[in-house]
């Protein structure tokens, strides 16, 4: 048997991380429990500051605790933030100029689905949300298009499929920023809102998923008229000229279309 010899040990700081990790996720500890501060952790492992303060900065990236200093302070249990996919996968599908007929292949395979399973699985106020973010003011461009498609996700009951829903709606919210969209499209894909929210409100499961795929494939056929289909979702040169409006995109805080 062949011994891989430059297999190294794991770092000390990486050990601790996994440490507290196995814990937070083995005993399902709730947001904002506390977890053991940085100086008893010190005296615990009787590890130095630093190799501790690396392993808590590891799971802080994670978005698995929260750190605050001073008095006061403490390490606490937090829940991870679904867009840190997003942030994950962003860099991958710049490098890869991955286009955005990508995006549409992917979402015309599950959305629909999800927009049946919503008609069987929604509650009442679910529905009623629904029927709500369709009738939004007409005038009000694209500012529900992710919140309504986020919360049709919510209403499938798949948990699986609402968070792989998650990278799909964050890079939404970067391409309606540059797109050239008329208020004729708008209006469409307002009607289109408001005829899948009618199916699922009624628990009409067939006719819900045939009208998501229709909605999906008219704003297709739209990035087709504008030669966008073939193009990268995420450009290379939007990290250079607008890498906030990117941050922001991720964290769920872009602008107008923030909750859509």
């Amino acid at each position: 048997m062949r011994l891989d010899r430059d297999r190294r040990p794991p770092k000390a700081s990486v050990m601790v991380a996994a440490q507290l990790r196995a814990q937070i996720l083995g005993h399902g500890l709730t947001p904002g429990s506390p977890l053991p501060s940085e100086a008893q952790l010190i005296n615990d492992t009787g590890l130095g500051r630093a190799t501790i303060r690396e392993a808590l900065r590891l799971l802080e990236a994670e978005g698995l605790i929260a750190i605050k200093r001073g008095p006061q302070g403490g390490v606490t249990v937090r829940r991870p933030d679904l867009s840190g996919l997003s942030r994950s996968l962003a860099p991958f599908l710049t490098l890869s100029e991955a286009p955005l007929r990508d995006l549409f292949v992917f979402r015309k395979a599950v959305e629909p689905q999800a927009a049946s399973l919503a008609a069987a699985n929604a509650s009442d106020a679910q529905r009623e949300r629904l029927l709500q973010l369709a009738g939004h003011d007409p005038h009000a461009g694209y500012a529900n298009e992710i919140a309504f498609h986020q919360l049709v996700a919510e209403c499938a009951g798949n948990e699986l499929m609402r968070v792989l829903l998650v990278v799909p709606y964050d890079l939404l919210r970067l391409h309606l920023d540059v797109e050239d969209i008329s208020s004729d499209d708008v209006s469409e894909a307002n009607g289109a809102h408001a005829a899948i929210a009618k199916f699922i409100a009624a628990g009409d499961e067939p006719r819900a998923g045939r009208a998501m795929l229709k909605h999906l494939e008219s704003f297709e056929d739209m990035m087709q008229r504008h030669n966008r289909l073939d193009q990268p979702i995420v450009p290379r040169e939007r990290w250079l000229r607008d890498p906030g409006t990117l941050q922001a995109a991720f964290d769920g805080t872009f602008g107008d279309y923030g909750d859509d």
